[in-house]
């Protein structure tokens, strides 16, 4: 299965350190890089919506190159914990998209799709109609669709509490199979949450 990703240079060394090393092999991977408009790289920052725009503009590219078949796309500040395409595949099921649960939104930065007509559609209005940044505009177009929530396997801070991540200890998923790093504030703080998940997934195969 194709899986898609897209980055800019600030997310170089999470896309090389941790999204990379742990990819599994059961994907044929596409990457693009793509220039650094928002200086910073953080939320909402300026240049962040020109940057989103590259993404959505992405998505609808990918639905054409597959279209009768399906794709997974993912941010790069995410890792992997063993296979997970068959998962997915199941958790889909006859749905046209599931996305991540981003608890009070469908995340657009880790997602399984058919390619068909109602998402292909979906992703061109999220295009024409596009509301400042690929999450909002997906979740604005998203009701043409048939969609649902991945489970909690795929993991976000967020899921335990919906605020930014502090510093605080907590669980991770005994059955985790992916873990992304949103819910976090500056690129500094994403890469210390992806070290101390991918801790706690270590020290609990001892």
């Amino acid at each position: 299965m194709n899986l898609y990703s897209i980055f800019t240079p600030s997310h170089r060394d999470m896309y090389e350190n941790y999204f990379l090393t742990s990819i599994p092999d059961e994907f044929k991977l596409h990457v693009k890089e793509i220039p650094q408009e928002c200086p910073t790289g953080s939320f909402y920052q300026a240049g962040w919506d020109k940057t989103c725009f590259r993404k959505v503009e992405f998505f609808e590219e990918i639905c054409k190159e597959n279209f009768g078949d399906m794709f997974i796309f993912s941010d790069v500040d995410i890792q992997f914990f063993g296979n997970f395409k068959n998962e997915m595949i199941e958790e889909l099921g006859d749905c046209d998209i599931a996305c991540q649960d981003d608890i009070t939104t469908f995340s657009s930065g880790f997602f399984i799709c058919k390619c068909n007509d109602t998402t292909l559609k979906m992703f061109q209005n999220m295009k024409e109609f596009y509301n400042r940044e690929d999450q909002t505009s997906l979740n604005d177009q998203i009701h043409i669709t048939k969609h649902k929530f991945l489970s909690k396997r795929f993991f976000t801070f967020g899921h335990i509490v919906p605020r930014p991540w502090n510093g605080e200890d907590f669980d991770i998923p005994d059955d985790i199979l992916v873990h992304h790093a949103n819910w976090v504030a500056g690129i500094d703080n994403k890469i210390k949450i992806l070290d101390l998940v991918r801790e706690k997934f270590n020290a609990g195969k001892i």
